[in-house]
């Protein structure tokens, strides 16, 4: 198999699932101001810090987003969500497809001046294979990974995964190459200050919880050197000397320093404020796709282990109103059924989606009596630190009584929330958000016997993703997406309301910004 062909194959991998937007997450913010300036800090609030900065470790929005600055992997999504080497420079896939040959880039160091080897890869992606999100579902198919010289790794399947390349590409948990020592020291635990070492543009400098994470400048990185392959590889050029990730709580306090030059890029602006941003002199707004809402229902009690009362609850929603009345402005929501987005035009498939829209009271009335739900209250659960969760739920408490539901809601703060979460004696439906996705087999529907999926255990849809890790090429993968849309309009293992965006904000005098999955601050620079 060619590098070329195995890109396209192990690359189908495209954006996420988009816990946001209709729009192409990777929308360029204007021309450049000129000549690069070298130098500089950059100042950029954001909410809340992360539980770690151990990006293989958490899929948190927060770790991620300031994550890869620090750490790259071996293979990373580009502009256009397709798999790409980073740290690899080349790799080869055996007849059989079990044995995948990876050679690294000669030259690479890590932040501590070690160079970087085969074994501190080898060490990382067995660590990976345990603490990661992704890398669990990637072990099952994995017998061995092993280092043969110093820059040549062999990850031995025993089955075959054409999944791999895109599971290790994936953008959360992700499978990035840290020294071994550390990687081995840590082992499943999450990394601590003094282990946050990597090999990306810019390394960690400190961190003083509930007020700054400073990173800075490392200037013996070793970039790529493809400038048109953006997303997470490709040319890398830190100009900056230092980045500032701020806590600030209060998005007018953001706003406010934005314009004040206090800040220079802000984090997760209330959409309500769009207008404001785009008005405002030397303010441009930065948007990005960031997954969707869902509704789950629990599957494995009454009432919505019936097929019947699920049917109900998929006609009762009347998506568009809950989409409008929860985010306003269009830019920010899209309708769309599909497990993926227009956009991820790999992982995208308009088939077997008409009855997303399926709203019709009278039929929902209709399944319900003939159903086996006897009246009994529904427990709608959410966390109030959302108020785009607590508005869905409170119109789908309105539109599921106008059929006959008696609903019921519970709102928490959100540590108490995933709690509560956790078990499913404490609610019949939760409202919540999917972060992005990278692959069928890492959406969160496929967590069978798990909260996050409603405990939705499905012979059909577990055989699908099977397929999904074995097929071939883009034709196989576009039936499999068929038919998973399918078997969630068959199914309804949850409701999906709508496609999101998120809303940061940045001053005009960053320059060659790109707007993408997330903020990254690579390539760019400060005009005077």
């Amino acid at each position: 198999m060619n590098k070329k062909f195995a890109l396209i194959l192990f690359g189908l991998m495209a954006t996420i699932a988009l816990f946001g937007c209709s729009s192409n997450s990777s929308s360029s913010s204007g021309a450049s101001g000129g000549d690069p300036v070298e130098g500089g800090d950059l100042n950029v609030a954001m909410t809340a810090d992360p539980d770690t900065l151990d990006w293989m470790y958490s899929g948190e929005s927060a770790t991620r987003k300031i994550g890869w600055h620090i750490y790259e992997g071996l293979f990373a999504l580009d502009h256009d969500y397709q798999v790409r080497p980073l740290l690899a420079d080349d790799y080869t896939v055996s007849d059989d497809k079990k044995t995948y040959t990876i050679t690294l880039r000669d030259g690479l160091k890590f932040h501590n001046g070690q160079d970087v080897t085969a074994e501190d890869a080898k060490a990382s992606i067995n660590r990976w294979l345990k603490v990661s999100s992704v890398g669990k579902i990637t072990a099952t198919h994995v017998d061995s990974v092993e280092a043969t010289d110093d820059l040549t790794l062999v990850i031995t399947l025993n089955d075959p995964y054409t999944a791999l390349l895109t599971d290790m590409s994936a953008p959360k948990a992700s499978a990035v190459i840290i020294p071994a020592d550390i990687a081995e020291a840590a082992g499943e635990q999450p990394l601590t200050n003094e282990q946050l070492i990597g090999t990306g543009p810019f390394k960690f400098d400190s961190w003083k919880r509930g007020n700054e994470i400073i990173l800075s400048k490392f200037k013996d990185y070793q970039s790529r050197e493809e400038e048109d392959w953006g997303g997470l590889t490709g040319k890398k050029t830190a100009y900056l000397d230092t980045i500032h990730f701020k806590i600030v709580k209060d998005p007018q306090v953001m706003l406010n320093g934005l314009k004040t030059d206090l800040y220079d890029y802000v984090q997760s602006i209330p959409l309500d404020l769009y207008d404001v941003v785009d008005t405002t002199p030397n303010v441009e707004p930065a948007i990005s796709s960031n997954g969707y809402s869902v509704i789950t229902p629990d599957k494995s009690e009454a009432p919505f282990d019936d097929i019947q009362v699920r049917e109900a609850l998929h006609a009762a929603l009347d998506k568009e109103a809950i989409a409008k009345a929860t985010y306003g402005n269009s830019e920010f929501y899209n309708l769309d059924g599909a497990l993926f987005t227009p956009d991820q035009t790999a992982l995208y498939s308009d088939e077997n989606i008409d009855n997303f829209e399926a709203f019709n009271q009278d039929e929902a009335k209709k399944l319900l009596e003939e159903s086996s739900y006897d009246g009994q209250p529904v427990k709608i659960i959410f966390s109030n630190d959302h108020a785009e969760y607590k508005k869905i739920a409170e119109i789908a408490e309105q539109q599921l009584e106008a059929v006959g539901f008696n609903v019921e809601l519970e709102s928490y703060e959100w540590a108490t929330y995933l709690e509560k979460w956790s078990d499913g004696a404490n609610w019949d439906m939760v409202v919540v958000g999917w972060s992005p996705f990278f692959s069928p087999n890492q959406a969160g529907v496929v967590s069978q016997d798990s909260n996050s999926s409603g405990w939705y255990n499905s012979e059909r849809w577990q055989e699908l993703i099977a397929q999904w890790g074995e097929a071939e090429d883009e034709a196989a993968q576009q039936e499999i997406l068929a038919e998973l849309n399918k078997t969630i309009y068959d199914e309804l293992p949850f409701e999906k309301v709508s496609n999101l965006s998120t809303l940061d904000a940045r001053t005009s005098k960053l320059q060659d910004y790109d707007d993408w999955y997330g903020p990254r601050f690579w390539n760019t620079w400060k005009s005077q």
